[in-house]
């Protein structure tokens, strides 16, 4: 299936978690701005997992290599997002893999002018130029979007 522009709404926990990432970065917006956190050289190996109040992981975004633009700027090169289940098993909700984005974490917004695949057990979405919009908790692919289902679809549109 291809469609020009496709906007999953709601798509659970795991896009979620690309923004939660973001803002549990110690280079927040609510950090204070006085002074400016820049990185002109990458950080190799990029780590950043998640985990909730009872210390199970919640999500773990692995890049390559990313750089710290600003205070509210994280561009990532080979980016894996991998969102857990709430229920603590360790169990893999979903991922999100993209060779380049940005997290703007003042905005909430992941973003990629590159190619994206987003993979879970019932669905598999594939793009370009796309952005995440955690406050709708919705994706936004532009172009080349490309949807396939592994589940039955008679309860996916009410």
């Amino acid at each position: 299936m291809n469609l020009g522009i496709f906007t999953i709404f709601r798509v659970g926990a795991c896009l979620q978690a690309i923004a939660v990432a973001a803002l549990v970065l110690p280079f927040s917006a609510s950090a204070d701005t006085s002074s400016q956190i820049k990185s002109s050289a990458p950080i190799k190996s990029f780590r950043l997992p998640s985990f909730d109040k009872a210390g199970f992981r919640t999500s773990f975004m692995r890049a390559d290599e990313a750089v710290i633009v600003s205070n509210t700027q994280i561009d990532a090169k080979n980016m894996n997002f991998t969102m857990f289940t709430s229920d603590g098993s360790g169990r893999i909700d979903c991922i999100l893999l993209s060779p380049s984005a940005t997290a703007y974490t003042d905005k909430q917004i992941v973003t990629g002018n590159q190619s994206v695949r987003f993979m879970r057990d019932d669905v598999e979405v594939t793009g370009e130029q796309w952005t995440y919009f955690h406050q709708e908790k919705r994706v936004l692919i532009k172009n080349n979007a490309h949807v396939t289902f592994r589940d039955e679809l008679k309860d996916l549109i009410k």
